[in-house]
C-alpha cells in the first residue's frame, strides 16, 4: 500500500490502513509518556484520562512543536518518513513540514484523545470514514464515530502544530479542551454540533483549479462582519492566490498546495476562534 493517500483507497486497502492505525496506538501513547517524562514532566498527572487534562498537555506539545520548528528536508526527501504512523504518510502533508519528533507528539496526542473521547461516548466506534455529503474530505480516514458525527482525531492537532512550527498561533490549551467537547458532545448526539454531519460550519468541494467554499447560512446572515474578516485572513494564508465571494454563503479559493481537509480544517478553526459565543 506504500504512502497512497486515503481518499485514493479502494476499500480493501482502506481497511487495512484502519487495521494499522490502532495497531499503532499503543506505542504511540508509550511515546508519549516517554517524551514527558523526558523533558521533566509526570506522565501520571499530565495524563489523568480527564477531559480538563488535555488543556495543559496541549499547551506543553506546542511548545515542543515551536521549538522543534520545521524539518529542513522535503517531504518526499525526508529520511526519517519511513518511520512516521501510518496516518501521516496516507496523509496529504506540505512543505515545510514539522520534523518526525513533533508529528510523533501528535500521534501520541490523538491516542490519548482516541480514549478520553471513546471513555465518555462510549458508543462510539472506530470505522472507515464515510463519503458523506458534507464530510467527504474524510472518506476511507480512520475515523471515530457514531451515527451522530465522524472525526478523524489526528487532523486538527496536526494543522495546529504546523502553526506552531511556523511561528504562528497554534489552538491554545483551552480551545484543544473546547474542540475535545464538542467531540464528545457531537458524538453522543448532543448540543450543535450533533447535526454536523447534516450541517456542518464549512464545507468544501474540489473544483477543476479552484476549491468550492459554503458557509453555514446563520454565519453570513448573523455575523457578516466575521466573514469579510476571514477572507481577509484567508487571502493572507500562504499559497492562497485569491478568494471571490460569489453569494452569502459562497466563496471560489484558489490555492496551491492545499487539499479539501486542509481548507475546511483553516475555516472551521478559524470561525471557531472568531465567531460570538
Amino acid at each position: 500500500m506504500g504512502d497512497l493517500l486515503y481518499e485514493l483507497m479502494g476499500a480493501t486497502q482502506a481497511a487495512d490502513a484502519l487495521d494499522a492505525y490502532l495497531a499503532e496506538r499503543d506505542a504511540a501513547f508509550q511515546r508519549l509518556r516517554s517524551a514527558l517524562a523526558d523533558h521533566g514532566q509526570d506522565p501520571e498527572e499530565m495524563l489523568d484520562s480527564s477531559v480538563y487534562s488535555v488543556s495543559p498537555l496541549w499547551v506543553w506539545i506546542s511548545a515542543r512543536a515551536a521549538e522543534l520548528g520545521v524539518d529542513p528536508h522535503p517531504l518526499t526527501e525526508d529520511p526519517t518518513r519511513p518511520t512516521w504512523p501510518s496516518w501521516s504518510r496516507h496523509s496529504r502533508l506540505v512543505d515545510p513540514h514539522p520534523p518526525a519528533a513533533t508529528i510523533a507528539l501528535v500521534d501520541g496526542f490523538a491516542s490519548y484523545l482516541g480514549a478520553v473521547v471513546s471513555a465518555a461516548a462510549p458508543r462510539a466506534s472506530w470505522r472507515i470514514g464515510e463519503h458523506l455529503i458534507a464530510d467527504h474530505p474524510l472518506h476511507n480516514y480512520p475515523v471515530l464515530a457514531t451515527e451522530h458525527h465522524q472525526i478523524f482525531l489526528p487532523a486538527i492537532p496536526l494543522y495546529s502544530v504546523y502553526q506552531s512550527a511556523h511561528g504562528r498561533s497554534p489552538m491554545s490549551g483551552t480551545e484543544m479542551r473546547v474542540h475535545t467537547q464538542r467531540t464528545i458532545d457531537a458524538l453522543r448526539g448532543e448540543g450543535p454540533e450533533a447535526a454536523a454531519i447534516e450541517e456542518p460550519m464549512v464545507t468544501v468541494v474540489a473544483e477543476l483549479d479552484c476549491f468550492d467554499v459554503g458557509l453555514r447560512e446563520d454565519i453570513p446572515a448573523q455575523h457578516p462582519e466575521v466573514v469579510e474578516e476571514l477572507i481577509a485572513q484567508l487571502c493572507d494564508r500562504d499559497g492562497v492566490e485569491s478568494v471571490h465571494r460569489y453569494g452569502a454563503n459562497a466563496l471560489i479559493v484558489n490555492v496551491q498546495d492545499w487539499d479539501e481537509l486542509r481548507l475546511k480544517l483553516w475555516c472551521t478553526m478559524w470561525l471557531q476562534r472568531h465567531l460570538p459565543r
